[in-house]
């Protein structure tokens, strides 16, 4: 590897889109031989000595077969980490590919790097409706009770002063309050809702 630059970012890829997919030893086993070539991935030529020699055989029997360090060779190939090439006594020639060049990791890498979808509280119907539950049906500044028919969505802070369709800046409101408030704030609109209020209070009680 070339310089300090690449080195955080090869890190943030071995630990976020590599470890998931290994178990530790596989993990190690893959590290070693990615260390073997500088980090730039390539060919190496290493003995399943001195693999053991460095990570252990992975197993708590002792003896001198290396049984598991081939079987986690294999698996590391099959899920496209390593090629295995020619063995000779030097040992055996792996073709090691960079993390980022492994389809299971890059897969990782592009739904990390995926924008997370906005949600759509003020137009998408099943979450107008979550608010209007959070809300309990209730208009926020008359306090009746609205209907699927009568219940709207109104921004505390309105659109054109920079509001945010968020929950915390949508509340339920009746058809009547939300057309009076408008693009006004609270403050700007509460005198003009409750003398609506008052009027309707008053025609109901005619």
């Amino acid at each position: 590897m070339d310089g300090t630059d690449e080195a955080p970012n090869l890190l943030t890829i071995l630990v976020d889109a590599v470890l998931p997919l290994l178990k530790p030893y596989e993990f190690s086993l893959y590290m070693l031989l990615l260390r073997h070539t500088n980090f730039d991935g390539g060919e190496v030529r290493i003995g399943k000595r001195t693999i053991s020699a460095r990570l252990g055989k992975g197993t708590r029997s002792g003896g001198g077969n290396y049984q598991h360090i081939t079987a986690k060779i294999n698996e590391l190939a099959a899920a496209g980490f390593i090629a295995v090439g020619d063995s000779t006594r030097e040992g055996t020639r792996y073709r090691v590919l960079r993390p980022e060049s492994i389809p299971a990791v890059r897969e990782i890498l592009a739904a990390q790097a995926a924008p997370t979808k906005e949600l759509d509280y003020f137009t998408d119907p099943a979450l107008r409706a979550e608010l209007m539950e959070r809300d309990h049906w209730t208009c926020h500044y008359c306090g009746e009770a609205v209907t699927e028919m009568t219940a709207t969505l109104d921004h505390i802070i309105p659109q054109s002063g920079g509001g945010l369709s968020i929950p915390g800046n949508l509340t339920t409101a009746c058809l009547s309050c939300n057309s009076i408030k408008s693009g006004r704030t609270y403050e700007e609109a509460a005198p003009h809702i409750l003398a609506a209020l008052v009027r309707r209070k008053a025609a109901a009680q005619a």
